[in-house]
């Protein structure tokens, strides 16, 4: 029995998650669907459609069914996640500008919990930034109606190769930053970060949290004791 059956919340809630392309949106996916904390799981899509996959529906922004919860796994600026051989073409990817969308959507369809990954540089981790509501995009889920708000801010090694200068000389600088990442602030797998945004959202309170990636790790034994 899952956490959050054992606490009495209801089986046949729905959650929506958005941004399911991608290693670390399969694995989300993955777990949200292995836990039993749902009746259905929902996946936005370019467009509705069945994998024949039990309890797993796919929708578009317009075409959402009644929901309880959101996750969202957020792109980065610039970065959408790549297809392999069409795997992620069905997911529909979150970046920053869709954001508002996508979860006031999910709000008009009853969703008021949600659980945003948004990766942060290591820098910014390191510097103390980003421990509150961050940029445009964050700033406008303020104005919806969500009871629970809780950001990760992981810091994700990425293991792509890069393809052209550019994208070399910035893979340069990310590895030096990870150079100078500290102990207490590890690098999370797809599989244990999406532990961390289940756990997030298995112990969601009214407000807003903003979990850091030193406090991750935490998070999980938090919800696992």
């Amino acid at each position: 029995m899952s956490a959050r059956a054992a606490a009495g919340s209801p089986r046949a809630g729905a959650v929506l998650v958005a941004g399911a392309g991608g290693r670390f949106g399969e694995a989300l996916l993955n777990r949200v669907l292995a836990s039993g904390d749902y009746g259905s799981v929902v996946g936005l899509a370019q467009a509705p459609m069945t994998l024949g996959v039990r309890g797993l529906s796919l929708a578009t922004l317009q075409g959402l069914p009644p929901l309880d919860d959101i996750f969202v796994n957020l792109a980065q600026p610039g970065a959408l996640p790549a297809s392999f051989h069409g795997r992620d073409a069905v997911w529909a990817p979150v970046d920053e500008a869709r954001l508002p969308g996508v979860v006031r959507a999910a709000c008009t369809a009853g969703a008021r919990r949600l659980v945003l990954v948004a990766p942060s540089p290591v820098w910014q981790q390191l510097g103390g930034l980003h421990r509150g509501l961050s940029g445009a995009a964050e700033l406008a889920l303020a104005d919806l109606p969500i009871a629970s708000l809780t950001v990760l801010r992981p810091v994700v090694e990425s293991a792509s190769k890069a393809r052209h200068w550019v994208a070399r000389l910035a893979a340069v600088y990310t590895s030096l930053q990870m150079l100078a990442l500290p102990r207490s602030m590890p690098v999370q797998t797809s599989e244990q970060l999406a532990r961390g945004a289940l756990a997030a959202m298995r112990g969601a309170r009214d407000g807003v949290r903003i979990v850091t990636a030193d406090r991750i790790p935490e998070l999980v034994r938090e919800t696992a004791s």
